[in-house]
């Protein structure tokens, strides 16, 4: 007989998880819906833009004390097309975060046609790069 599942267990409550976890699952799933959230874009003078983002992070009341939610870069965190990584949060805190980062896409990338977007947790937040920031319109205080 292995010693393997009592092993798991007990490093588990090493862990702070009273969970026994069966060896090879993945953690449980986040209880928490992030959003994320674009802003606007802000036009640079060579063709570029600067894409605004935010999150709205909502966790069920019996989860409040989940005030950090980790989600590395990834599966669950990622921009695409490639790269996937353009300097978006790896840890969402519960509530509402405006403008929290800013995206830069080339006028080369731009030139493809292709859709980009920033998703976490399967949920979505494509760039329209219609949506210019200028004189009416400001990236830090937009209504969802």
């Amino acid at each position: 007989m292995s010693n393997r599942p009592v092993l798991v267990f007990l490093l588990g409550i090493l862990a702070g998880s009273p969970v026994l976890a069966q060896e090879g699952s993945k953690e449980p799933p986040n209880p928490c819906t992030i959003e994320p959230i674009f802003h606007c874009a802000e036009t640079m003078g060579d063709g570029s833009f600067i894409a605004h983002f935010g999150y709205r992070t909502t966790c069920p009341e019996t989860d409040k004390l989940a005030v950090e939610n980790y989600i590395p870069i990834g599966d669950d965190n990622y921009f695409a097309p490639e790269p996937v990584d353009r300097g978006q949060p790896t840890v969402f805190i519960q509530g509402e975060h405006v403008d929290e980062f800013e995206a830069e896409f080339s006028a080369e990338e731009l030139k493809k046609g292709k859709k980009y977007g920033w998703t976490v947790l399967k949920i979505g937040a494509p760039v329209d790069f219609s949506k210019t920031k200028d004189a009416s319109l400001d990236c830090t205080n937009l209504p969802y």
